[in-house]
């Protein structure tokens, strides 16, 4: 097994595979990881010859100089062999290397699992309130979701910088806040 970056065809089987079976009813369209604006997309997929066993994707926001790990996936096969804390690792430390002040994720209120998972694996949950924007045409805002600090988290988390950072996201996904 190896982690890569993919090229746009690894890139294309993730979103039409493992991706889409997870993330059917929030998907966003490829298109937008292929040619996205206001941000830079980043993509990592764990790879075994031609199986596709995870992939995270990621996304640098120069206005707030932020991070956000946008979807990670690993194959049902493939779990619980620490393939998503290597791949979660991975995009959090990329993004922080990049020189981001701080590096987001996302995660359902209601599945605490999941919230655990990644506080086990080091991140800390923002208490305040947040609604993830629409990802493309024809989806809706997700208010279900918390914003998640990935580590390393500093000792104190400037609401600022998060606002900034939503804002920036509401601007870049939708064209404005509203």
């Amino acid at each position: 097994m190896k982690i890569v970056e993919p090229d746009r065809e690894l890139l294309a089987r993730f979103h039409a595979g493992i991706y889409i079976d997870a993330f059917a009813a929030h998907r966003e369209p490829l298109e937008s990881w292929l040619s996205p604006a206001g941000y830079v997309f980043h993509a990592r997929v764990a790879v075994d010859g031609d199986a596709i066993l995870g992939g995270i994707t990621y996304e640098h926001y120069p206005k707030s100089n932020c991070g956000l790990v946008t979807y990670m996936v690993v194959a049902p096969a493939a779990r619980e062999q620490g393939l998503g804390r290597k791949l979660l690792t991975s995009a959090a430390g990329a993004l922080y290397n990049e020189g981001a002040a701080l590096v987001l994720g996302e995660v359902h209120r209601d599945k605490p699992d999941r919230l655990e998972r990644f506080m086990r694996w080091g991140a800390r949950p923002l208490e305040m309130p947040y609604v993830q924007p629409s990802l493309g045409p024809g989806l809706a805002r997700d208010a279900g979701l918390c914003l998640i600090v990935l580590p390393p988290v500093p000792p104190i988390v400037d609401e600022g910088v998060v606002n900034a950072f939503i804002e920036e996201l509401y601007e870049v996904t939708e064209g404005s806040r509203t």
